[in-house]
């Protein structure tokens, strides 16, 4: 695993304002965004990413599908939901996917930097 961490979102100012911030949290880790699902899959491949930042609602495969197939091909790639989807359904959906943590968007400035610290502190994941 590379000292990196991946956001796969489309909305170009949500992937920019998290990659802002998460360069100035964790500056030790390379910070890397992607638009689809896709596009995320073949920097996987590239980079192998010990964190994935995974929107839901993304154009082609989504959110969830994306999950299933990164824990799939690499199952040591730790995957953390961000969304504004907040039933249960997608937080089961979300986890049965393989995510380790699943974070509504309204919360992710309380609650996605503990969560990436929680998931870097721990070797199998969660």
């Amino acid at each position: 695993m590379n000292n990196a961490i991946l956001i796969v979102e489309d909305h170009d100012s949500v992937r920019n304002l998290l990659s802002d911030w998460l360069c100035s949290v964790f500056p030790e880790f390379e910070i890397i965004g992607t638009k689809t699902g896709e596009e995320a899959l073949i920097v996987i491949k590239k980079i192998l990413p010990e964190i994935v930042i995974m929107d839901i609602n993304l154009p082609g495969i989504n959110g969830i599908e994306a999950t299933k197939l990164i824990k799939h091909l690499y199952p040591q790639t730790k995957v953390t939901i961000l969304s504004m989807y907040e039933d249960e359904v997608y937080r089961n959906d979300a986890i049965f996917a393989g995510a380790s943590i699943f974070i509504p968007k309204r919360l992710m400035h309380t609650d996605l930097i503990p969560a990436i610290k929680l998931l870097l502190s721990t070797n199998s994941g969660i």
